[in-house]
């Protein structure tokens, strides 16, 4: 007895949610160790903008290691300092289900936090969060219940760099595409029925 359009037809099960999901990352990166030219700037990975605003001419800093990502011009190392910000518009996923959500701060040495905030509460990163992925899930979903998609990113100590964004988000099916995918799935169980029969 042959089991292959078995297997097929679990593995079809398997993978048909996984095709409906998608990571979209933004690094910031743009021309290395140059300011922008202005405080404000978007970036658009998976056709979404994500729209930067700092509180002086936005910076890319390529260091090495945790020393690489988004800051501002003003001070000497490029950095985020306490008394500066750089504010994430992320109103533009607001029409996306989005599952997760990490943002990846770099430069914070011992001693030192990045302080992220929605319009009411916020997160502190650590060093031990340095050049790491945290999730700011919680903050993302009040600020998509409140509609309002600003993200302010400052150090709460020492300095900080905005090193990347990602987000996690499922695509939800037309109903043609579910039509069609659950039309394959019976045809597939009905041969597979039919060759167990004989």
């Amino acid at each position: 007895m042959k089991f292959w359009p078995l297997i097929v037809l679990v593995v079809a099960c398997v993978m048909a949610p996984a095709a409906f999901a998608s990571t979209i990352t933004w690094d910031f990166a743009t021309a290395p160790n140059a300011s922008l030219g202005s405080t404000t700037h978007t970036y658009t990975e998976g056709g979404i903008g994500i729209i930067a605003t700092g509180s002086s001419d936005l910076y890319y800093k390529v260091g090495g290691g945790d020393e690489t990502g988004l800051g501002l011009v003003g001070e000497s190392d490029h950095e985020i300092d306490a008394d500066q910000s750089i504010v994430l518009n992320l109103g533009g996923l607001f029409s996306k289900d989005v599952t997760g959500l990490t943002l990846t701060l770099g430069s914070i040495q011992s001693g030192e936090s990045g302080k992220v905030c929605d319009f009411a509460h916020c997160m502190y990163f650590n060093s031990s969060e340095d050049f790491t992925a945290v999730s700011i899930m919680s903050l993302y979903s009040e600020m998509k219940a409140g509609d309002n998609g600003q993200l302010t990113v400052t150090a709460g100590s020492g300095d900080v760099l905005i090193d990347q964004l990602q987000a996690k988000t499922c695509t939800v099916p037309e109903p043609s595409s579910l039509l069609l995918m659950g039309s394959g799935v019976l045809a597939m169980a009905g041969v597979v029925r039919r060759k167990l029969r004989l």
